[in-house]
């Protein structure tokens, strides 16, 4: 190898050495501006949500949703039968996000041609310490997975794609995997018949269980203004948690 060669080398990898040790991230604060930028612009909307449940100890079919809310704090679901619907609605993390002022961008990576941060938080699961992981676009702010590690074991992760509606990023369809607790099962203990015990317990393992929820989101109408009379009488037979 000749001097030249060798000198040219040298000076590349310490150029990408000095460019990957002046690197700098977003402050906690814009980073948490970032993630909320785009839901801030939010003041109303309505949206049509199809859920679907696979969770051990649960039975619900497919369900149909219609889904309200208003700024600050107003929401409301409307479903024919029993759903289970998160009180944020579309806006996965947005309190909890709001809130927080402990975030911390692990690494950067480039998938797919996009840019994302990767984004711990430190909070408490099932009374012990874990972590939440995010992975962020750094254009856009969208979330587009999150996932909870606690003793090692990965037991909850979100995906969501997105679309954009008058200039506003919204999900078009989310998928969540859960990873439960062996004795978790115990749920399905309920209304069993006593004949029916000793094939239950037979079944018991102590292997974790897996569970899923898909939602798909259509005909968003965000901003138009919804008036607060509508919030009135909330559906009996939805839940929000």
């Amino acid at each position: 190898m000749s001097q030249t060669y060798k000198r040219i080398l040298t000076i590349t990898m310490i150029c990408i050495s000095m460019s990957s040790i002046g690197q700098e991230y977003p402050s906690q604060q814009e980073l948490n501006n970032l993630m909320l930028g785009n839901w801030e612009r939010i003041e109303d909307y309505e949206v049509d949500i199809n859920l679907a449940l696979d969770i051990p100890g649960f039975r619900m079919p497919s369900r149909k949703i219609h889904y309200m809310y208003k700024f600050p704090d107003k929401s409301k679901v409307e479903v024919k039968g029993f759903a289970i619907v998160p009180k944020q609605g579309i806006q996965p993390f947005f309190t909890f996000l709001r809130d927080s002022v402990s975030l911390k961008i692990l690494n950067d990576s480039l998938i797919n041609g996009e840019s994302f941060f990767e984004v711990s938080l430190e909070d408490t699961f099932m009374n012990e310490l874990g972590t939440i992981n995010f992975l962020v676009e750094q254009e856009t702010g969208n979330i587009t997975d999150a996932w909870v590690v606690h003793d090692e074991q990965e037991f909850f992760r979100l995906s969501s794609e997105y679309e954009q509606v008058d200039g506003i990023y919204l999900p078009a369809s989310t998928s969540i995997k859960m990873t439960f607790p062996p004795d978790f099962k115990n749920l399905q203990r309920l209304g069993k018949k006593p004949t029916d015990m000793r094939e239950f317990d037979a079944s018991m393992t102590d292997e974790w269980l897996d569970g899923s929820i898909t939602i798909k989101f259509s005909n968003y109408k965000v901003n138009r203004g919804i008036p607060d009379y509508k919030f009135e009488d909330e559906t009996e037979d939805a839940i929000q948690d």
